[in-house]
């Protein structure tokens, strides 16, 4: 057979050269614009048509629209999304995306949970879910737990809570809760410069012995290939140490890149499944056409297979703690293993993003999509694409109305529910965690308030599909 590569490759320049499958014709590109629409605006136009006409994964649904006649190429791109994609998007900051995908960022350094104060009530506070390492956070004394409650004197409000959480230079009142959810302000101000720095997304890694086991704990905040080697001096150490169980907290794990979800899933795995399927990719009908009628052509080709690994494991079981901010790459763990080992998921049902993107840029390296190319199944093709994974034990993450125990702390409340799990020793929560389900005057979480805030965080991607390459 081929290299598979080269197969796919060839397939690809069959249908790049083939104009039907474009949904276009030559008369359609000497077509004079009835508006006055600027050259770079056309060429741009032109490079999303093209583009999405054959790569979209929802590319024979997408609506008929003259490109010579759209004046704006953002509005123009938003115009062609299927309804059910909330995720692909275009950017005129190719470098910008680039870095964002290499985990470079301007930024205090740390992760927020926008929440509204109470319900019915439009003012926001914001949690801080994390601190990244060596950061302008970290330098300023911020922890997980922090509430912030104004920024440069001002109460944020759903109206302007975005804008004045981005801004890269501010200052932050802080605040917390009395026993009646009563606001507390603290008088002092921290004065916070965000600048551009390389965010770890190794947040936490330790080992907890107890009652007999060795529990692993690994808190990741993104799938970016660039901090791989990272991932593996933790399995490494995990495996040197002997951990007889994992926790893999991924509450505010957004996703990334498929590449660093394979190298996990090898080290997850049980060894015995060594060549077996972890990832289906299921293309549009156009491409997937094309790839089967090459005699060569084999449905392996488009799976992603468990390889060994050196620090696998070797472990049955996987604990996973997640969040409705738990997406993409972050799932594809969970979902891509459960075919092969026990996966015990404690948290709040996940996203729900099944679909991975690819970035295509202009010829100027300028404007770039980052559009929905494929849908990613398991082995078992069991999963719903409708809804996110359940949970097996459903807990709200209330970090912020406990302690400020860290990530990996015995006594933060997921950790101590993970270990509860592991042990068979009660969870020292219970009666906290029911007693607040009677309780009215708690801060309010809404999905959109923190959506907003992290448009892009939500992502899977593929570095380059190998018959792209």
């Amino acid at each position: 057979m081929k290299n598979k590569n080269l197969i796919l490759k060839q397939l690809l320049i069959a249908i790049l050269i083939f104009p039907l499958m474009t949904n276009c014709s030559d008369e359609d590109d000497d077509i004079t614009p009835s508006l006055q629409i600027d050259e770079e605006t056309l060429k741009t136009n032109k490079f999303i048509r093209d583009t999405m006409s054959v790569f979209y994964f929802w590319n024979e649904e997408m609506p008929n629209i003259d490109y010579t006649r759209e004046e704006n190429s953002e509005d123009y791109f938003y115009k062609l999304l299927h309804e059910d994609d909330q995720w692909s998007f275009i950017t005129d900051d190719y470098q910008g995306l680039i870095n964002y995908f290499a985990g470079i960022q301007k930024s205090p350094g740390y992760s927020l949970l926008p929440m509204y104060l109470e319900r019915g009530s439009n003012q926001v506070i914001a949690f801080i879910e994390y601190v990244h390492r060596n950061s302008p956070a970290s330098e300023a004394g911020l922890e997980r737990g922090d509430m912030i409650y104004r920024i440069d004197g001002q109460i944020m409000t759903d109206q302007n809570y975005s804008d004045l959480l981005s801004r890269t230079e501010f200052d932050i009142t802080l605040a917390e809760f009395d026993d009646f959810f009563e606001v507390i302000e603290f008088p002092e101000t921290i004065h916070i410069e965000a600048r551009e720095m390389n965010l770890h997304p190794v947040l936490k890694s330790s080992i907890t012995e107890t009652l007999g086991h060795k529990i692993g704990y690994l808190a990741y905040s993104s799938f970016i290939a660039n901090y791989d080697t990272a991932l593996v001096n933790v399995f490494n150490h995990f495996k040197a140490e002997g951990i007889t169980d994992l926790v893999f907290d991924l509450r505010y794990n957004g996703g990334g890149s498929v590449s660093s979800a394979k190298l996990l899933a090898d080290m997850l795995v049980p060894p015995g499944n060594i060549g077996n399927t972890f990832i289906e990719e299921v293309y549009n009908d156009l491409l997937t056409n094309e790839f089967e009628k090459d005699p060569a052509f084999s449905p392996d080709l488009l799976k992603i297979k468990f390889e060994a690994n050196e620090n696998n494991l070797n472990l049955d079981r996987l604990y996973v703690l997640t969040t409705s901010s738990t997406a993409s790459a972050s799932e594809m763990i969970i979902y891509g293993l459960d075919p092969y080992m026990d996966i015990i998921q404690v948290g709040d049902t996940t996203h729900g993003k099944y679909y991975a993107s690819y970035t295509f840029a202009d010829a100027q390296k300028k404007w770039a999509i980052q559009p929905i190319i494929l849908r990613s199944s398991n082995a078992t093709n069991n999963v719903d694409w409708s809804i996110g994974l359940p949970p097996d034990h459903i807990l709200d993450d209330l970090f912020y109305l406990m302690p400020k125990y860290q990530l990996g702390d015995p006594n933060e409340l997921f950790m101590a529910k993970a270990i509860s799990l592991i042990t068979g020793e009660p969870f020292i929560y219970e009666d906290f965690v029911n007693g607040l389900k009677s309780a009215s005057a708690m801060p309010a979480e809404s999905y959109r308030l923190r959506n907003k805030l992290y448009q892009k965080r939500s992502g899977m991607w593929v570095e380059k599909p190998g018959w792209m390459k």
